[in-house]
């Protein structure tokens, strides 16, 4: 998680982030390997990826793939929830940064920092 940023909030159970696989990249491959990230766009929306988001400063890429979690249910719970032995470490983590999911219960904040005290 950003060291700078506090999660607050709870899930929601709305599914979302398990209606998708999110895979981070790193921006200045794609660009070397396609010439732009318009170009890598459109190579991957023929494939069904979609570029989430594109992030300068840390050199990364957020793709992601509309494949659902096949432990999600119907009512979006989830069928391993509570089972830290089947339930992947990443879900318990999500989200680890600000998403574009207006469903989702989680909130970011800047975490505030003690001002130095003289003594």
């Amino acid at each position: 998680m950003n060291n700078n940023l506090e999660r607050t909030g709870e899930c929601k159970t709305c599914g979302e982030c398990c209606k998708k696989v999110r895979i981070t990249s790193v921006l200045s491959h794609i660009i070397e390997q396609h010439g732009s990230i318009e170009e890598a766009g459109k190579y991957y929306s023929y494939r069904g990826i979609n570029i989430a988001m594109v992030h300068e400063e840390s050199d990364r890429v957020l793709l992601e793939i509309g494949i659902p979690c096949d432990r999600l249910a119907e009512d979006n719970g989830c069928l391993v929830h509570g089972s830290p032995d089947k339930k992947p470490l990443i879900c318990d983590r999500y989200p680890w940064f600000t998403d574009d999911i207006e469903t989702c219960g989680y909130s970011f904040t800047r975490k505030k920092h003690d001002s130095l005290k003289w003594f």
